[in-house]
């Protein structure tokens, strides 16, 4: 739940909580989660209604422009449709699927697999637990490296040794915040250079097999149009 994220949060930056807000706090929780949902995205598995034709309606928890549709299983039971009968249309009304060369009857049910942002709420967390802590250090990394800034931008030009001081708890979080970023890449399996810095991701090469199948025959509340 959210009170455990920001409780755990709150653990790893205790002795800077003068230096960082709630508001601050709830911000970083937010890219935290955008950050986890875009290495490890949820998946989600829903079943939607056609209303006759070759449009299927969006499911109930897409995110535009951060869900991907992986699969479309209809009917209800047999293989998923091959990746080219399917693709997403972009209206002024907002995105929609489009089957390619398949119609549906109206009430035909179809079960779609997709990806989509995982939700921490005061009712429901769908982070694994295995990850809530690292999804907290990336948290807490954010807010370490705000509090350094605002240790470094702290000083009285009167007394030269007040700069002396400040810079130490400086350089102390911003070290807080790459051990914590460190231990989020660590847990997810991220890469990273002898520096701490992240190595770019590399697409692995596809390979495209085209397979040969079956059709449906014997169904006539669902049909493959001959092509054009």
């Amino acid at each position: 739940m959210l009170s455990e994220l920001r409780d755990l949060i709150d653990d790893l930056v205790r002795d800077g909580a003068t230096w960082a807000t709630p508001e601050q706090r709830e911000r970083a929780i937010g890219l935290a989660l955008v950050r986890y949902s875009a290495d490890r995205p949820r998946e989600v598995v829903e079943d939607v209604t056609s209303a006759g034709g070759a449009a299927l309606p969006l499911p109930t928890e897409w995110e535009p422009g951060e869900s991907t549709l992986r699969s479309i299983e209809t009917p209800l039971g047999a293989d998923p449709l091959p990746s080219d009968a399917w693709r997403m249309y972009r209206a002024p009304s907002g995105e929609e699927i489009r089957l390619q060369g398949y119609v549906l009857m109206l009430g035909d049910v179809a079960r779609l697999t997709y990806s989509a942002p995982h939700v921490v709420s005061d009712t429901d967390n769908t982070i694994p637990r295995a990850h809530r802590e690292a999804v907290a250090c990336y948290a807490a990394s954010l807010l370490a490296e705000q509090i350094a800034t605002a240790h470094a931008g702290t000083s009285d030009s009167t007394i030269a040794a007040d700069t002396v001081d400040h810079a130490h708890p400086a350089r102390e979080w911003a070290k807080r915040a790459k051990e914590y970023r460190n231990r989020y890449f660590a847990t997810l399996g991220v890469e990273i250079t002898a520096q701490g810095i992240e190595k770019p991701s590399m697409d692995a090469a596809g390979v495209v097999v085209d397979l040969e199948l079956p059709t449906l025959h014997g169904r006539g509340r669902m049909y493959r149009r001959q092509g054009r």
